[in-house]
């Protein structure tokens, strides 16, 4: 009987031992499993640039989602997700726009130059510039002022308008709050040639013949690619002698770093409307 019972206890001794093992094997493979399983969490996060932030980011990319119906009532969407600004379309100036349109955007060969030119950039404290020349000074709103030595504006009539519609001053609009749909008007901060503040009554709106002419500080170097100065006048044998720049600081127009369709609406200086449409790239 002892022999017995010494056997049993022998035996229970065992089958305590081996449970025990098996419980070890099981839970060395289960932090196996698990530690495998938080590399595998740890690598994916770190792929993705970190766990999403609480907070949305206010550096980035930065850009407008347009909606199949644009205009003013419509608001732009940002989308920000783990950390980035999701990449969406740059908004783009119609088909239907100014730009094409021929019987309103009369001369678009008088608008020579523009900064930043194609490819380029411009920082959120730089400026954005377009350089006009015709065989008369161009026209901007009637009494409007411009330093001589900084080409500082001083706003004048800028409601005035031609006959056509559109504002005798110098206008850049930012699709898709274009000219056509209304959209507002950024007036230049800087003008530096020569411009016509007092155009007279006639023809086309105004007529270049008269008026009077201001001078603001000499205008910048055109960018590399701009077309020439003094080329071939459309409109007869005058030679296009004036040249006026226009100069619009970022910081002025309520633009975030992105990509931006760009639509600038002049006036010559006589009886045509030269009409630009370009992308801008914003840093």
């Amino acid at each position: 009987m002892a022999i017995k019972r010494i056997g049993k206890k022998t035996v229970k001794r065992k089958s305590v031992k081996l449970s025990r093992k098996k419980f070890q094997r099981g839970t060395i493979g289960n932090f196996f499993v698990f530690g495998i399983l938080a590399l595998l969490m740890i690598l994916g996060i770190t792929a993705v640039g970190g766990l999403p932030s609480q907070t949305a980011p206010t550096a980035g990319q930065e850009v407008m989602v347009i909606t199949p119906t644009p205009g003013t009532t419509y608001s732009n969407l940002q989308l920000k997700t783990f950390g980035y600004v999701t990449v969406a379309p740059t908004p783009t100036i119609p088909a239907n726009s100014l730009c094409a349109n021929r019987s309103v955007n009369t001369e678009p060969i008088i608008l020579v130059g523009y900064s930043p030119a194609a490819g380029q950039t411009v920082g959120a404290t730089g400026q954005i510039k377009v350089w006009v020349n015709d065989e008369h000074a161009p026209f901007v709103a009637p009494g409007e002022g411009v330093d001589p030595n900084t080409g500082a504006t001083t706003p004048g009539d800028r409601a005035a308008k031609a006959q056509d519609g559109l504002l005798d001053e110098p206008a850049l609009y930012i699709a898709p709050a274009s000219a056509e749909s209304g959209g507002a008007a950024h007036f230049p901060d800087f003008i530096k040639g020569w411009v016509n503040n007092n155009p007279q009554q006639g023809g086309f709106g105004r007529n270049g013949n008269g008026g009077t002419i201001v001078k603001g500080p000499q205008f910048d170097p055109l960018p590399p690619g701009s077309a020439p100065l003094g080329g071939p006048n459309p409109n007869g044998t005058l030679p296009n002698n004036f040249v006026a720049e226009y100069i619009w600081n970022v910081s002025n127009l309520g633009l975030t770093t992105g990509t931006y369709q760009a639509e600038f609406v002049v006036h010559d200086g006589d009886f045509d409307r030269g009409i630009g449409c370009v992308s801008i790239q914003i840093q």
